[in-house]
């Protein structure tokens, strides 16, 4: 059955993000009460789609597998073909910082090939493919870890990559909208790569071509905060005039140029 509300849609996405969540968590994140969120919330729970406990609701037990692991297999090709595409921008010794998400971590197995890079992520995934190879150094941040996709958000998170000055940031995007804002489904992934871009000389966001004249609920930044955007075909054209204007780099696979 198909969700009833832009609430209840986002309420299921941070659930299938974390498993649980919070009355008052969601509150926050959407901005509305505890009563309103309540008020959506039952719906889902007569639907089978979560579970009431006390002060919040949990995701039903399953035997599928995470939603990371779905979204890695999404527009497969596409992710492959962008993260070459970025990790032909670095250079050896080069410093990132790189977020969670499923095309980050493609851009991670792209750049195996690299050496001497300096990398800061809140991914333990990412470190883990890009630890120990070619004389790369790996930073990770403290906090909790999601289940999910084994990645660590929040002030501790923040503020560790504060103490980096890096040359990129390659960061994830969960939406482009039609006026040019990026944006993510979650407060603490926007809030995460805010910060990031702060550190970075260059900000660049990775995203295959189903995310632009999208939506999601948590502005990022504008086109004006971005360096340079990579995905593997050409934007529509309203974007790419804005790109021009705010100077912003398109990068794609030479390919897509033709």
């Amino acid at each position: 059955m198909a969700l009833v509300s832009k609430y209840e849609a986002a309420i299921m996405d941070a659930l299938n993000l974390c498993g649980q969540v919070t009355i008052n968590d969601l509150a926050v994140q959407l901005g509305v009460s505890g009563e309103t969120v309540r008020r959506h919330v039952d719906p889902l729970v007569k639907r089978g789609l979560a579970l009431r406990v006390h002060g919040g609701i949990i995701a039903p037990i399953s035997t599928q597998e995470a939603p990371f692991h779905r979204r890695l297999r999404k527009n497969l090709d596409a992710k492959r073909r962008l993260a070459k595409a970025a990790s032909e921008l670095i250079k050896d010794g080069d410093s990132l910082i790189i977020d969670c998400g499923s095309t980050t971590a493609y851009v991670a197995q792209a750049l195996c090939d690299h050496s001497s890079l300096n990398v800061v992520t809140n991914s333990i995934e990412i470190a883990r493919t890009l630890a120990s190879r070619n004389g790369n150094r790996t930073y990770v941040t403290g906090g909790e870890l999601r289940a999910d996709d084994a990645a660590a958000f929040g002030k501790g998170a923040i503020d560790f990559i504060q103490q980096f000055n890096v040359d990129y940031a390659i960061l994830s995007v969960g939406a482009i909208n039609r006026d040019n804002e990026f944006l993510d489904f979650h407060l603490c992934e926007a809030e995460f790569s805010r910060a990031a871009i702060g550190q970075a000389r260059k900000s660049c966001f990775v995203t295959d071509s189903s995310k632009f004249d999208s939506d999601a609920l948590v502005k990022v930044c504008g086109l004006d905060d971005v360096d340079i955007v990579v995905t593997e075909a050409q934007p529509p054209a309203p974007f790419r005039e804005a790109c021009e204007l705010s100077e912003t780099r398109l990068f794609f696979p030479v390919e897509d140029l033709t």
